[in-house]
């Protein structure tokens, strides 16, 4: 679990950093391009480039450096003079196109994450099967056996001639066994239907039937 969080950090530090990095990129630009070189077309397009990474890995929270862009885009177009509606549209496709992306970006991982979830408790209902299939085969298999060898003894009476009220008897007393061990097996569904809750409801109702 710490490998995995330790993973989880990492990857988020490079993240950070690739961002920063670009965001000074961007900013250079916006700063060199736009303030000195007096141009706003073009470069801009750079700019989809952190915007979209951002929404990929921080959702909605990228929105904040859209609106960083957006203000640094604001404000060299009052130094230089050209604030016009193509600044307006090209803020306006900052902050649309990144919504965009972290909404989409959101809901595949959302959906992604309740498909874990139900892929491991899938996981967790077939191991508790299997573990009751186990377990009441272990508890099962002595008794089975005992019936299996007595009434394979009682098959070579018969052949011996062995008297017809003698193997009546027999056959009571295995019958009573047979009994007894059909009501250790509805007991042992009762016990472990009842302090399992990891068994599905409609195997439970089976099992107590």
């Amino acid at each position: 679990m710490d490998q995995k969080q330790g993973g989880v950090d990492t990857a988020g530090g490079h993240r950070a950093w690739i961002l920063a990095a670009l965001a000074l990129v961007c900013i250079g630009l916006e700063i060199v391009v736009h303030l000195f070189f007096r141009t706003a077309i073009g470069y801009t397009h750079i700019f989809y480039i952190l915007l979209v990474l951002s929404a990929l890995w921080y959702y909605r929270k990228a929105l904040l450096v859209a609106g960083g862009l957006v203000c640094a885009m604001v404000a060299t177009s009052l130094v230089v003079g050209d604030l016009s509606w193509a600044t307006a549209i090209r803020a306006a496709m900052f902050c649309i196109i990144t919504w965009v992306v972290a909404s989409i970006s959101e809901e595949r991982d959302r959906a992604k994450a309740e498909l874990q979830v139900k892929k491991e408790e899938a996981e967790k209902r077939h191991y508790a099967l299997v573990g009751y299939l186990s377990e009441a085969t272990l508890r099962l298999k002595a008794p089975l056996e005992t019936l299996r060898e007595n009434l394979a003894s009682m098959r070579r009476q018969i052949d011996l001639g062995v008297d017809t009220e003698d193997m009546k008897t027999m056959l009571s007393v295995q019958i009573a066994h047979l009994e007894q061990i059909i009501e250790n097996f509805r007991e042992l569904n009762q016990e472990i239907v009842e302090e399992r809750d990891d068994i599905p409801q409609e195997f439970g109702e089976f099992l107590t039937r």
